[in-house]
């Protein structure tokens, strides 16, 4: 189950919101005592997370619904994640494992010993989840709690903390599986600064734009700060491939752009919305909110 975007927090007695965890989305399968945790493009990540394996003392041929976290000075690190994400030694996984453990971030219960609980309402299916937490009691699983009804003050407190933002969900809502749906949605806590348009990628055979080069002057050099695609008006696309078509090129691109960059000498600066950079200094999640003027 998915879900869609809200633009703003707000308050409802028939919600309840959690912390938007920055990790992978995950299910956990209990079968045969073993554990598989299939993320969301259904592959089974359990070999570089060695450490969940201890999950399958749970009441087998149940399925979780979480996140994979990876905490580093008690907040969710993305980078630490993406590390254990990409580790293909199993030598190196169980390193990793004991350096920076992940966590199981449970917030759903889908299926109990082979019996489906999806069409229960979500309180009545995090309860059960709670309770089978509790009696778990590992530091590897932990329940994913929430508020209900005070959306706007508690997304105002996780903003303050520097999560990534909250999730709303309908507390009568069954489970969807495989589904995008409004019973769900997410609100995330964005970041804004204006960057230097330094270059395009074209959409192919056409007189648009398919992304924004962004760069940031360091120190005095120009650093590339990555792509940013979503956020623009079909319109857009045309008006800016025709400004951009027309500049000279950049002398000097900074390293790390992508192969087909078209690079430009521009004064054109954008704003952009993002949710946080990487250790390199790329953008996650950009979204382009206009030009400055």
């Amino acid at each position: 189950m998915l879900a869609q975007l809200a633009l703003k927090p707000f308050d409802s007695s028939q919600h309840l919101f959690e912390i938007k965890w920055d990790g992978t989305r995950c299910l956990a399968f209990i079968e045969g005592g073993r554990v598989r945790l299939d993320n969301r493009r259904f592959v089974d990540i359990a070999p570089v997370f060695p450490e969940l394996g201890g999950l399958r003392d749970l009441p087998p041929n149940s399925v979780l619904d979480g996140e994979i976290i990876v905490l580093e000075e008690g907040k969710p690190s993305f980078p630490r994640l993406q590390e254990r994400i990409h580790t293909r030694s199993p030598t190196r996984a169980a390193l990793l494992a004991q350096v920076h453990p992940a966590t199981f971030m449970a917030f759903d219960l889908l299926y109990v010993q082979d019996r489906s609980i999806l069409a229960q309402p979500l309180l009545e299916r995090r309860a059960r989840l709670e309770d089978m937490i509790r009696c778990f009691a590992s530091p590897l699983l932990v329940f994913s709690d929430g508020v209900l009804e005070h959306g706007k003050h508690y997304f105002s407190q996780v903003k303050r903390l520097g999560f990534e933002g909250i999730m709303a969900k309908q507390i009568d809502s069954p489970y969807l599986v495989g589904r995008r749906s409004v019973y769900w949605q997410k609100i995330k806590v964005g970041q804004m600064q204006e960057f230097a348009i330094i270059g395009f990628l074209q959409r192919e055979n056409k007189p648009a734009i398919s992304a924004l080069l962004l760069g940031e002057c360091t120190r005095g050099t120009l650093m590339y700060r990555g792509r940013v695609g979503s956020g623009f008006t079909e319109k857009d696309r045309e008006e800016l491939f025709q400004q951009l078509i027309e500049a000279p090129p950049l002398a000097h691109p900074p390293k790390g752009g992508p192969k087909a960059a078209q690079w430009r000498q521009t004064a054109l600066r954008c704003r952009v919305d993002y949710m946080d950079k990487t250790t390199s200094g790329k953008l996650r999640a950009p979204v382009f909110k206009g030009l400055v003027t």
